[in-house]
């Protein structure tokens, strides 16, 4: 089983570069069909993230995201990543003045973890994998 997400977005260009430049993910920008609006993937295993530009899905899914302004985007969602290396992204959040909402390091699990929103509200968690023996 695979599982497509689809999450709706202000500004794609601050999106990509969250995900590119902040949290370091391999993120394509593609075009699904001439003279269609672009968008985002993002591939985690058998996931995939797609970030499209708020007014887009309002236009193509009228009944299905014409509330989409009546809360914040990422009001109630967690994307929880493990990445092998958390110092080279706290580095950029620092580089780009980002706040966190706060870094766990807990010792005896060997478990890290950094917190922070991107852009458009969503929550991002992400831990480090322990090493390996």
């Amino acid at each position: 089983m695979t599982l497509t997400l689809t999450l709706a977005v202000d500004d794609l260009s601050a999106t990509a570069c969250f995900y590119r430049e902040v949290l370091q993910f391999a993120v394509e920008t593609l075009t699904p069909l001439p003279d269609h609006p672009p968008l985002l993937l993002l591939l985690c295993g058998d996931a995939s993230l797609l970030f499209r530009q708020k007014a887009t899905l309002e236009a193509l899914h009228p009944l299905q995201f014409q509330h989409l302004d009546r809360h914040p985007l990422g009001l109630g969602m967690t994307l929880d990543f493990a990445v092998a290396d958390l110092a080279p992204i706290l580095a950029a959040i620092a580089r780009n003045d980002l706040h966190t909402l706060y870094e766990l390091e807990d010792a005896e699990h060997q478990r890290r973890e950094v917190w922070l929103h991107d852009p458009d509200g969503y929550l991002i968690i992400l831990s480090e994998d322990p090493p390996r023996p």
